[in-house]
């Protein structure tokens, strides 16, 4: 697999903003960092009231959901709701004045505190403001407490121009020191240039659920760059749901090889879902995001001068 060179560009503040820069062809990558007092915010913003408040980050149209002469294949199947798995939560941000959430999951990396989503839930017209992770969440609790989003890595062609073939990205949650999620939570493996056809798991939160959902299925090419299934009941909010290989029901764990976004952002009918293909761009972003989580080593310490 040929390499591509990583260009990491940071932005800084305690109000997110768009980063500028960043390579221009498939490697390059734009990160951004959230302020320790945003992230104060971000923990001290997500109310109860406010969780049950909040709408999908992406609305899926109505007229979309009810456009005539467009039917569902036959004998697809169905998702169903349940308690939720700890590898996967409910992602919280606002835009603007708008309260909002998405899915997604913790992976397995060397830092022990990323977790994955599709790009275009904290990227739309630039980066989303109090984003916090809630993992497991349902019924409006999460056993695992929220997490604050320390920083944020997307490819900066989906940034410059929303190139659906680059819609993941990955996010450090916090805090910096004390336990990592990784260790609470377990993680998905990340996995890349796999075939388009696997047998998945998909699990997702709806914006008019107080549980997610989940679906056994099967994924397939619907383009180069682009993966579909099929399956009722992913409806907007859904947007960064993993795709599992491998699941296991009772830990949450498996291979995670697409998120719910890419064409259409995620797609247009509550029965056809879409993913970006993991192929390089995203190890790129993968190493890039570990990069950025882990902290680099102290210095070593100087010799002291010997004396005579």
């Amino acid at each position: 697999m040929a390499g591509v060179a990583v260009t990491a560009v940071t932005a800084t503040g305690a109000s997110p903003a768009r980063a500028q820069g960043g390579g221009s062809g498939p490697g390059g990558v734009v990160t951004y960092q959230v302020s320790a007092a945003a992230q104060r915010a971000a923990l001290a913003f997500w109310t109860p009231g406010r969780m049950a408040a909040a709408q999908a980050a992406v609305a899926i149209p109505q007229a979309a959901r009810a456009r005539a002469g467009v039917k569902p294949p036959k004998g697809i199947p169905t998702a169903g709701h349940f308690s939720g798995v700890p590898p996967t939560g409910a992602l919280f941000g606002t835009t603007g004045s708008k309260t909002n959430f998405s899915t997604a999951a913790t992976v397995k990396s060397t830092a022990g505190d990323l977790i994955i989503t599709a790009a275009h839930c904290v990227d739309q017209n630039g980066f989303a403001s109090n984003i916090a992770y809630m993992p497991e969440y349902h019924k409006g609790q999460s056993p695992y407490g929220a997490w604050a989003v320390r920083t944020i890595t997307v490819a900066a062609g989906w940034q410059k121009g929303h190139n659906p073939d680059l819609d993941f990205a990955f996010l450090a949650v916090g805090p910096a020191g004390g336990p990592k999620i990784q260790a609470r939570t377990g993680g998905l493996t990340v996995a890349w240039t796999r075939w388009y056809q696997e047998t998945i798991e998909v699990v997702g939160y709806n914006d008019t659920d107080n549980q997610p959902i989940r679906c056994l299925t099967k994924s397939f090419k619907f383009r180069t760059g682009q993966m579909e299934f099929y399956c009722h009941g992913f409806w907007a909010g859904t947007s960064g749901g993993p795709w599992i290989i491998g699941y296991n029901g009772k830990t949450g764990t498996g291979t995670v090889f697409g998120v719910i976004g890419g064409y259409q952002e995620g797609g247009d009918y509550e029965w056809a879902s879409y993913s970006a293909y993991f192929g390089t761009a995203l190890r790129n972003l993968f190493v890039a995001a570990e990069k950025q989580s882990v902290p680099p080593p102290p210095p070593s310490p100087s010799p002291s001068p010997s004396t005579s």
